[in-house]
């Protein structure tokens, strides 16, 4: 056990903080349990004792203790993880509190910790060379739709940088707080690509030290062991620290039933917002699912500076983005679709409202990644060089066939024998 006096390696002087007295005592008589044999009763104390310390382990400012506590908490982890096995299984547990399993979860933390920071800063570093010439109007205007998106971030980047001109001209006004944010809105219209941006414009305002981008899911946070999840979380957050966590379909953090450990992923979280580094990004559907997510957890909703309502895209939209995609790969289409408009009727005939709306951006790339296949499909190796990289409308709506049709969604197109659509498209021949 931990000495009351000391902290295991932060100075010698006595240990105030109560709360760490109660995890002590906690630790030392669920370890009794365990020893007695009273497997439930030591699972029950084991559990209880970590919540102590992982409090402990996110107020101290005791860089020793914390490190102590930590691995201490790894061991106590795995075998409260062994009892509640043995106690479902009606089996026997392994003897000892988990000593060999704390060191071992401990150097496995320390490793995962390491590299996630290498990796980090290097990505840190590639970014920070391609914002040498960044400008956020800019790469939002050569974005397509998302008009009153656009007009928001716009919004937030003036008010930072107002800010941080106030703080020059001041310097004895406070630190501008990293602003902490809230996406909704459908699949594939943009939202892990507009907080990137963000984290750009913050970096270059001088907000954010590194201004990198961690993404993440309910998996990369919540652990399936008892405690577990603090630990994987703070690791994540502190991967971000001067950057941006983009928590992407953060409601599921709150789907898991009773006996879920997605809530204490949230707690801790909540525990570092007031800090405010990193800065958080927590998006999601605008659906009912979200609204549960926000009525469940209103102390991190309190914590939220701004939210973004993310809007599908429109067929014309949509046609725009494909025309973007295929002039960037250095491909092109024949004269029949050199038009957004010809585009957008291909689309409109040849693919339902359930996929454009289910998709949004990401149907682009799966037309295109179908038209390639087709167009490949057609043409010999020796074919001309204008062929080789021009895509035909056949090409397009047999693409177009292929996009699956979401599930639960009636089938609203007609397809021929062969699999290609046949519909007509006005001025645009398939032929």
């Amino acid at each position: 056990l931990l000495s009351r006096r000391g902290g295991g390696g932060g100075g010698g002087g006595p240990m105030q903080s109560a709360i760490l007295d109660q995890g002590l005592n906690l630790v030392k008589d669920a370890i009794a349990a365990d020893n007695a044999g009273e497997y439930q009763r030591a699972l029950d104390l084991y559990i209880r004792s970590i919540q102590y310390f992982m409090h402990e382990v996110r107020h101290s400012k005791n860089e020793g203790l914390k490190a102590t506590l930590k691995q201490r908490v790894a061991g106590y982890m795995a075998r409260a993880e062994t009892l509640k096995e043995a106690v479902s299984t009606g089996t026997k547990p392994g003897s000892g509190p988990g000593a060999a399993a704390a060191a071992s979860a401990a150097a496995a933390a320390r490793g995962t910790g390491a590299s996630a920071q290498v990796q980090s800063d290097e990505k840190a570093q590639a970014e920070a060379e391609e914002d040498q010439n960044f400008d956020l109007r800019e790469e939002l205007a050569n974005r397509v739709g998302l008009a009153s998106v656009k007009s928001q971030m716009l919004e937030l980047e003036h008010q930072l940088a107002l800010d941080k001109r106030r703080r020059e001209v001041n310097p004895k006004l406070p630190p501008t707080k990293f602003p902490h944010l809230l996406f909704r809105g459908p699949p594939g219209c943009g939202k892990t690509s507009m907080a990137r941006l963000i984290a750009r414009a913050l970096r270059k305002l001088g907000i954010l030290e590194k201004g990198h981008l961690v993404e993440v899911q309910r998996a990369d946070l919540v652990a399936g062991h008892i405690g577990q999840t603090a630990l994987k979380t703070q690791a994540v957050i502190e991967s971000a620290r001067g950057g941006v966590l983009f928590v992407d379909e953060c409601y599921r953090l709150s789907h898991g039933g009773a006996n879920d450990f997605g809530p204490e992923a949230v707690h801790e979280i909540m525990s570092v917002m007031e800090r405010g580094d990193p800065c958080m990004i927590f998006a999601g559907y605008d659906d009912e699912d979200m609204d549960h997510f926000i009525e469940t957890n209103p102390g991190l909703y309190r914590r939220i500076h701004q939210v973004f309502t993310f809007p599908s895209f429109s067929i014309d939209e949509l046609a725009k983005i494909i025309m973007i995609k295929v002039e960037k790969s250095g491909y092109k289409f024949e004269p029949a679709l050199d038009r957004a408009e010809a585009v957008s009727r291909l689309l409109e005939t040849h693919t339902s409202p359930e996929q454009r709306g289910r998709m949004n951006g990401g149907i682009a790339d799966h037309i295109l990644r179908n038209a390639k296949r087709h167009l490949d499909s057609r043409l010999a190796v020796d074919a001309p060089v204008e062929e080789l990289l021009t895509y035909s409308a056949s090409d397009l709506i047999r693409a177009c066939a292929d996009v699956p049709i979401p599930p639960g969604a009636a089938a609203t197109l007609e397809t021929s024998s062969g699999g290609a659509v046949a519909a007509p498209l006005g001025m645009v021949s398939a032929s």
